[in-house]
């Protein structure tokens, strides 16, 4: 079973660096929220590869990296659904109104971790130990995934949404959806009977990133040799594609 997740690891590995190369040959400009996030996932799987083969994973500095590490993706992750939910209001003249929901909701999830362990379970535990950081990360999760059905409300509600984003949406909705129910589900389960839900996260998660790969796939040649991604902005035409991210 330990080969079997190690393999499940790399592969997943190699599909984050497919999809961050796919991201640099240009949508990075379009979805720079979930670029960073893409590329802090991969260097998390990095470090933590090397914190392992160093350290070992009973290690503490490998545990407390672990965990540091899965909080801070998860909190970008929910930033991505925030970003992605801002994107898909375009055009639409609740916008601005909506950008300050989206900005209280960040706040309240940086907040609520602290607000809801805090008392009881805080005195038997204490903060940023292991018990506190699954609990983090299962409510991050579970808010990104009930932000990412607020994010296809917007999408369904725009006529002019861009399909690009649905995809990627539901991409996130696999994510979010499945590490929520694995957080949960960790509390339960001694460490040597965690096997299957670890699995089960990584599957997921690879699943997604086959899909975003394949948002992002080369096209086939232009007639200047030219390679352009699916749901871009043609290059010869100069103009924005659907949907494209604007500052204001």
């Amino acid at each position: 079973m330990n080969f079997l997740y190690q393999a499940l690891y790399l592969t997943d590995t190699v599909a984050q660096c497919i999809l961050f190369v796919l991201l640099l040959r240009g949508p990075f400009r379009k979805y720079i929220a979930f670029t960073v996030y893409v590329a802090g996932t991969l260097a998390v799987d990095v470090g933590e590869a090397i914190a392992y083969y160093r350290f070992g994973w009973a290690s503490p500095i490998y545990r407390k990296l672990y965990w540091t590490d899965h909080v801070t993706l998860d909190l970008l992750l929910f930033l991505v659904v925030i970003a992605f939910t801002y994107s898909a209001l375009q055009g639409n003249p609740l916008r601005p109104a909506a950008a300050k929901a989206l900005a209280a909701t960040v706040l309240v999830a940086l907040i609520l971790p602290f607000a809801l362990l805090h008392g009881h379970y805080n005195k038997q535990y204490g903060f940023f130990t292991s018990q506190w950081f699954n609990h983090v990360s299962q409510i991050w999760n579970f808010g990104a995934a009930l932000m990412n059905l607020v994010l296809w409300t917007a999408l369904l509600s725009n006529r002019r949404r861009d399909p690009q984003l649905v995809t990627l949406s539901i991409g996130l909705g696999i994510v979010t959806a499945s590490a929520a129910i694995a957080w949960g589900a960790r509390q339960w389960l001694a460490e040597p009977n965690r096997w299957p839900v670890d699995s089960f996260m990584t599957v997921t998660h690879l699943a997604s990133l086959l899909l975003w790969c394949w948002v992002f796939r080369p096209k086939a040649a232009g007639p200047a040799g030219k390679t352009t991604l699916s749901g871009s902005a043609d290059p010869s035409s100069g103009a924005p594609s659907p949907g494209a991210l604007t500052t204001s």
